[in-house]
């Protein structure tokens, strides 16, 4: 039985869905968006969940024929637009290589991007993935979106069937004007963990390690993360592997990682949260203290 750290820390095994909570709608809507050939955006904050239901989704059109391809804009906000290119170009071979797909295409401008596709043989279905779209240079933005609206409207021309956009914040507005094929209303979210799947996600564990837990630990280490997937999986990782390994996890257990994760645990959670926060001080200060801050 895999234990809560392995989706903590973003490492999935396609073979074990353990610790993976049911988001099996949400799979369902993007994948029909997929089908339909659909280019559509996708908001998926930090620790939200976002690898395992993309490794869900690209194995589920993956199965149904399509070729799935991801790359990501991640640190390249204020590259230059021959660097950007560079990259793009680098990124999108490496990853169609991995499906023994060959381009002769060098990509160094939004018309050899578009010829780029116009190469590869329609039968390949392609499913592009753009992880931290917002990354994209600013300057470079406008052209990119002309050129995907190009694509969307000439499908018959090319093998990109399908093209999802992701961001850590809501992209929908970035990439939705008149010149672009993306539609704000088609965005979806990978949302935080709901009580019944926290409920599921660790029932799971009890069931498949034997280890038992307390009447209401799960209910409390809901309440102490509002369903944040990196936190439920923190905690629940430190109850089971340190606290508590070879016996019935109690409340006492779970207080005593509590007070870990508040006064001695630097965790990169944690520690975002505490840096938005000082951000907005004044906030929350009347939100949690209900005094004025000085």
């Amino acid at each position: 039985m895999t234990s809560p750290s392995t989706h903590y820390k973003g490492e999935i095994n396609g073979q074990d869905k353990s610790w993976t909570p049911p988001k099996s709608a949400l799979i369902a809507i993007g994948f029909d968006k997929v089908r339909k050939g659909r280019y559509f955006t996708l908001f998926a904050p930090r620790q939200s969940g976002k690898t395992t239901y993309f490794q869900l989704l690209l194995e589920a059109v993956k199965e149904e024929g399509f070729t799935p391809i991801w790359i990501s804009f991640e640190s390249l906000k204020t590259v230059t637009r021959e660097v950007f290119y560079r990259d793009l170009n680098n990124q999108l071979h490496q990853e169609l290589a991995k499906h023994q797909i060959q381009s002769e295409q060098t990509i160094k401008n939004p018309v050899e991007l578009k010829e780029f596709f116009e190469q590869i043989p329609q039968s390949q279905s392609l499913v592009l993935v753009i992880d931290e779209f917002e990354g994209i240079p600013d300057s470079l933005l406008s052209e990119m979106r002309h050129a995907f609206r190009q694509m969307y409207h000439r499908k018959q021309y090319h093998a990109l069937h399908s093209l999802i956009l992701v961001g850590v914040s809501t992209i929908a507005k970035l990439v939705t004007s008149s010149a672009s094929p993306f539609n704000v209303a088609e965005e979806l979210k990978v949302s935080y963990f709901s009580q019944t799947e926290v409920n599921l996600l660790l029932e799971q564990y009890v069931v498949e390690s034997g280890q038992k837990m307390e009447s209401g630990v799960i209910k409390a280490i809901y309440d102490n993360t509002k369903g944040q997937p990196g936190l439920v999986c923190a905690l629940a990782a430190h109850l089971v592997e340190t606290v508590a390994p070879d016996k019935t996890v109690t409340m006492a257990d779970f207080f005593e990682t509590l007070n870990y994760f508040l006064k001695s645990k630097y965790d990169k959670n944690i520690l975002n949260i505490v840096q938005k926060a000082k951000q907005k001080k004044a906030f929350m200060c009347r939100l949690l203290c209900l005094t004025t801050a000085h």
